[in-house]
């Protein structure tokens, strides 16, 4: 298995401590402290271990409160909001030295059949992925842009750029980052896993867009970006180990904050929406 995936599964592979209370790794990076992605992702596993299997994640709404310690493991600890005969809410809390870093709420739906259905068409023009280049490849052409050990690490997932600041074709029309991803080998059909993994991902570039319209990246001198806020609905079931496009606009900026939003794609369906507020500074 490819070194970098394996590491993800083992921060999904959360240590149960008692019913509603669960330690994950954390990220083992000093310099970099938490992922926003990390969080979520370990804040949706262990959401999900405290409901029954028959129900299904359909959104999630996260604050990060403090900045993470990448060197120390992560506590989190569950609190059922409500369980009802359809929905199901919990409340995730993650501390780190007694500290709340992190907060989620998530909440289950069972499962329900309907005809009343909106297909929103997926994206003209989009390329296929074995036609895009790389992250590593844009990457060799543009240079280090965000630190050495950021842009040259491992990923856990195949990673196809169609737009950014980073590609060959700069950015989308709307000043977007644009990519598709799977990761490196099939997984098992556990429905959490694979909807923590498209979370993660989720997290990877979106706060990035708000940088476009300044001609800036996070790694430009004197740049500052914060995550504030996630908040992401699971529209339809999805897989993260076949493709997934997802397509990312900034929305709008004032008052040292920015809205970024996205829109998440698999086999011509719209899966995910998401919607990130950062603090910007520079």
């Amino acid at each position: 298995m490819d070194d970098a995936l394996r590491n993800l599964l083992s921060i999904l592979a959360l240590k149960k401590v008692s019913d509603r209370s669960f330690s994950g790794l954390s990220s083992g990076h000093d310099e970099f402290g938490l992922f926003g992605g990390h969080q979520l992702a370990q804040g949706i596993t262990a959401a999900c271990e405290t409901v029954s299997s028959d129900r299904i994640l359909n959104s999630v709404h996260a604050l990060f409160l403090r900045p993470g310690n990448g060197s120390q493991a992560i506590n989190y600890e569950v609190e059922s909001i409500r369980d009802g005969r359809s929905f199901a809410q919990r409340r995730v809390r993650a501390m780190q030295e007694d500290r709340n870093i992190f907060e989620l709420t998530a909440s289950f739906q069972a499962f329900e059949s309907s005809e009343r259905t909106i297909s929103p068409d997926f994206p003209a023009g989009v390329k296929a992925p074995e036609l895009l280049p790389t992250f590593e490849e844009c990457i060799e052409s543009v240079g280090p842009i965000f630190g050495d050990e950021w842009s040259t690490s491992e990923r856990p997932v195949e990673y196809r750029i169609e737009h950014a600041p980073w590609a060959p074709a700069g950015p989308s029309d709307m000043g977007g980052i644009n990519f598709w991803f799977k990761t490196k080998r099939k997984l098992d059909d556990n429905a959490a896993i694979h909807a923590a993994i498209i979370a993660y991902m989720s997290d990877d570039c979106i706060s990035d867009t708000l940088l476009i319209p300044f001609n800036r990246t996070w790694g430009t001198e004197g740049t500052m970006i914060v995550s504030l806020d996630h908040s992401m609905w699971f529209h339809r079931p999805a897989r993260a180990d076949e493709w997934i496009y997802v397509e990312q606009w900034p929305s709008t900026a004032h008052g040292s904050r920015g809205l970024a939003h996205a829109r998440i794609w698999q086999d011509g369906q719209l899966v995910s929406s998401v919607a990130q507020e950062a603090l910007l500074r520079f």
